[in-house]
């Protein structure tokens, strides 16, 4: 028996929601074709948890509903972007109509095997000791958030504790990865700028033979980055483009026109200081344990360096910018 293990959706307003929708209905046409029934979600549907527009939030009710009436067992462990409170709440459970939502540990049997689910925590005294397979949301030491940022034990629980484990299945960061029994399945599809270059998919684990294979998923969008000398031979098909621009133009509007028609989905300029180099620290350790607005501002504060830059007034103008949000 096979089962699909996927997390970090991220879904929220706008374009996101139809990726998130497209994406889910990859995931039920692959278990129908393959014969999986059940469907495991290791945390993150949402971008935001106190931020849910009904945009976002009815395409996927209804789509869980679809998923139930087609047969397939959800089950849902609830991320640090899901919670909203201490006690763990989240609009998630609303879905529990459909299938199983974790909000605390719990052991589920499927396939004859035991199976340890583990809501997002901080706290290491949470984690059990031992068992056989953890499917979880965990930040842990050793692995890498993105394409730059490593995390230290400061900052993620240390991979000794997950030594009693068979398997350990997390979702959190968004790179895929495998160190020894622990595998962060990664988000589905790329997010930011951050993540060019990486494949994106899901895992399928087999209880029976103890085996697990990732699969790609390869018809979302990606993230490009374009210079403007070289925009003509790019292909920007389904891409969200940043162009990186050196020198003032005039006909930038006309540019962006251009690779709308070349099938872009998003463009956006990236203005570059030819004469004045910015240094940028990419060996920073963040707290992937803090929420996102202050891992940014622990980034401005620490990675960032350049002549005429007060990095104390630009998290100052982040601050305004969150609060007019």
């Amino acid at each position: 028996m096979k089962v699909l293990i996927t997390s970090d959706l991220h879904i929220q307003s706008g374009i996101y929601t139809d990726i998130g929708i497209d994406y889910i209905d990859y995931l039920s046409e692959y278990c129908n074709e393959y014969g999986i029934t059940d469907l495991i979600i290791a945390g993150d549907i949402f971008e935001k948890s106190s931020k849910i527009n009904n945009d976002a939030f009815i395409p996927l009710f209804f789509k869980f509903m679809e998923l139930k009436e087609s047969g397939l067992n959800i089950t849902i462990v609830l991320g640090n972007h899901d919670i909203y409170s201490v006690d763990n709440d989240s609009l998630v459970e609303t879905f529990a109509v459909f299938g199983k939502v974790i909000k605390n540990f719990e052991q589920i049997k499927i396939g004859g095997r035991t199976i340890d689910f583990l809501p997002y925590t901080k706290d290491v005294d949470l984690v059990p000791s031992s068992g056989d397979i953890l499917i979880t949301h965990l930040s842990i030491a050793d692995f890498s958030f993105d394409n730059k940022f490593h995390v230290s034990e400061k900052a993620g629980m240390p991979r000794k504790i997950f030594e009693g484990y068979n398997k350990v299945f997390t979702g959190h960061f968004h790179r895929p990865q495998t160190k020894g029994n622990i595998i962060y399945m990664g988000s589905p599809y790329q997010m930011n700028f951050g993540e060019i270059g990486q494949r994106k998919g899901f895992v399928v684990y087999d209880l029976e033979y103890d085996d697990w294979e990732r699969v790609w998923y390869e018809q979302a969008p990606i993230y490009k980055k374009i210079t403007v000398n070289n925009f003509q031979n790019e292909d920007v098909t389904n891409c969200f483009v940043q162009v990186e621009i050196k020198e003032k133009m005039d006909n930038y509007v006309q540019l962006k026109h251009i690779l709308y028609e070349k099938g872009a989905l998003i463009v956006s300029p990236k203005f570059l200081d030819s004469e004045e180099e910015i240094t940028v620290n990419e060996e920073t350790k963040l707290d992937m344990n803090s929420s996102v607005p202050v891992m940014v501002k622990e980034y401005i504060l620490n990675s960032i360096e350049a002549t005429g830059i007060d990095n104390k007034e630009l998290v100052t103008i982040f601050d305004k910018v969150l609060a007019s949000i």
